[in-house]
């Protein structure tokens, strides 16, 4: 799940790991534009989990939480509080969705200390709500994952707790810095930590309790999004915001974006990366797909803001009415690729990603090459055991360690796939 930082909006403007540059042109999208919201107030801070579409709504001088139901096409207003009037600009209840649990900002117990806040919760199936913290302080940035909620605290410093909600039980993160902005996958919680002098960015395995440090930049790092094994974030260090990507896996970090404009708030979901881009002035909303290499643009009218995404939709807030709305992009279903097209996604693969030296990349490429030849000329069972060929000298090369486990295991499965393809054609 992402995290979001409001602080810095995109229109203003290591760790000794393997690193690689990625360069697309982009391209539009294909798919169906929809407008969520339709009214005078403004919408913020939209997020997306399977059918359901969470956001804050700024109506009558009041920020509180709706939610949208895309099967039933039904708006619900989750809360109904008369907060948030004061701090309107700075301070918002900043929602998180999972499955049938929503999580939210809530400033109903503050009276007139407006660093007393809690985390709220509220069951999409038994439309219940549930106080998360008590403590008199200042609890903000709520994401959640399963049966755990993670947020920052204030209680003894800017530091990270959690609360499972099947053992009811609250846990600090352990720290010895400030920490902000947490996000959680699974067993994994990723959050901003200033614990050499400047905001780096640590995972701590909820399982194992063991904490890893991602990034050792010499500048600071935001927006921090998690799926899987991969971690996406926005970093300033060459004179504009980029989005970057840290595999856990491969322990390679990768630089997404490289135009000169800035890009900010990213978030991901399987091989699909989204972010707010401000190389049309304001903003709009880009996508890059990890598993062909490409950089599609969502939006073109410069007025887009804060994406999330889930499945095959995209969510943000736009201002091309004049106020903020919701709005979300349905990527049009993908087109089966061919075994000649996933074999020569396969060498690009190996010629563009793949880290290793020169010789093994020469070495895995002269199979793959076979095979494309024998399937431009009809010759499918002969493509077939060039692929067999390639899945050997991978498991060779791998059992050498010439390449990571996690590269020969993706190799692998790739070829088995299209072998597989040709088989049933």
């Amino acid at each position: 799940m992402k995290t979001i930082n409001r602080i810095y909006p995109i229109f203003v403007a290591l760790f000794l790991l393997p690193f690689i540059c990625v360069t697309a042109s982009a391209e539009m999208a294909q798919g169906t534009e929809t407008r969520i919201t339709n009214s005078l107030s403004d919408q913020y801070d939209p997020v997306i989990c399977g059918d359901m579409l969470l956001w804050s709504d700024y109506t009558e001088g009041y920020k509180n939480i709706f939610m949208y139901n895309l099967t039933t096409s039904t708006e619900t207003q989750i809360t109904h509080n008369e907060s948030y009037q004061e701090y309107p600009d700075i301070y918002s209840p900043v929602p998180d969705i999972y499955a049938d649990r929503a999580v939210w900002v809530d400033y109903r117990n503050s009276n007139v200390d407006p660093w007393n806040t809690d985390i709220y919760m509220y069951n999409i199936s038994t439309s219940t709500e549930s106080q998360i913290t008590t403590d008199g302080s200042f609890q903000s940035n709520p994401v959640i994952y399963g049966d755990n909620i993670v947020w920052e605290d204030r209680r003894s410093g800017p530091d990270i707790y959690m609360y499972n909600v099947s053992t009811l039980t609250e846990t600090r993160i352990n720290g010895d810095g400030d920490q902000y902005f947490p996000a959680i996958y699974d067993d994994k919680i990723v959050r901003l930590y200033s614990r050499n002098g400047n905001m780096d960015i640590y995972l701590y395995n909820i399982s194992t309790h063991q904490e890893t440090q991602i990034t050792n930049d010499e500048y600071d790092q935001y927006d921090i999004s998690i799926y899987g094994d991969m971690i996406v974030w926005a970093d300033p260090s060459y004179g504009s915001w980029d989005i970057y990507m840290y595999n856990l896996s491969t322990s390679r970090k990768t630089q997404i974006t490289t135009d000169t404009a800035s890009q900010r708030n990213p978030d991901i979901f399987e091989d699909k990366i989204v972010w707010e881009d401000g190389r049309n002035l304001n903003g709009d909303i880009y996508m890059y797909d990890l598993s062909t290499s490409t950089e599609i643009q969502i939006t073109n009218n410069g007025q887009s803001h804060n994406p999330a995404i889930s499945n095959d939709r995209i969510v943000w807030y736009d201002y091309r009415n004049g106020n903020q709305d919701v709005y979300m992009f349905t990527l049009a279903p993908a087109v089966e690729l061919t075994p000649l097209d996933r074999t020569n996604d396969l060498k690009n693969y190996v010629e563009n990603t793949l880290s290793c030296n020169v010789w093994t990349k020469k070495a895995l490429i002269k199979p793959v090459d076979t095979s494309i030849r024998f399937l431009e000329k009809g010759k499918d069972s002969k493509a077939v055991v060039s692929l067999k060929s390639f899945i050997d000298l991978v498991k060779d090369m791998k059992k050498h360690k010439k390449i990571s486990a996690a590269e020969a295991d993706y190799m692998i499965k790739e070829a088995r796939g299209i072998i597989d393809q040709i088989k049933v054609h």
